[in-house]
């Protein structure tokens, strides 16, 4: 992985007129390669430091939906291990009203409603969890 930044590094340095491959991976793609190492750090500041500012750019290098959706995983995980929980709020936030069926957005809501001391609302989110995968199962 250090290879693979340390080379995208390289081609960033050299000019590319009209090359909009080098741009991105400027903006959104070493931002990410960085991040995916620090995670395996557990660096989950730096993971924080680097996904949160271009969360909303993460499309722009492609992928399928899933992809671009691990990514957004691994900060919202990353915020909730390193005690980040106003960004964790807000990334939660994002994430259940863009897809409120997602039991995997009401566990996430249980996390971090555990951690700010919530029981009450760890638990109802985690009933919320259970009813949609009941739902889900029923179909």
């Amino acid at each position: 992985a250090e290879k693979l930044i340390a080379t995208r590094e390289a081609y960033v340095l050299e000019p590319r007129p009209g090359v909009t491959n080098r741009d991105m991976t400027l903006r959104v793609g070493l931002p990410v390669c960085r991040a995916i190492v620090a995670f395996g750090r557990r660096d989950y500041p730096a993971v924080v430091d680097l996904l949160y500012p271009i969360r909303h750019r993460i499309n722009e290098f492609g992928g399928s939906h899933a992809q671009r959706d691990a990514v957004q995983k691994t900060l919202l995980e990353a915020a909730l291990r390193g005690g980040f929980a106003d960004v964790a709020r807000v990334l939660v936030s994002e994430r259940i009203n863009v897809r409120p069926c997602s039991p995997y957005n009401w566990l996430k809501q249980a996390a971090l409603a555990d951690a700010l001391g919530r029981d009450a609302e760890a638990a109802a989110a985690r009933l919320r969890a259970d009813d949609l995968v009941r739902d889900a199962t029923r179909t």
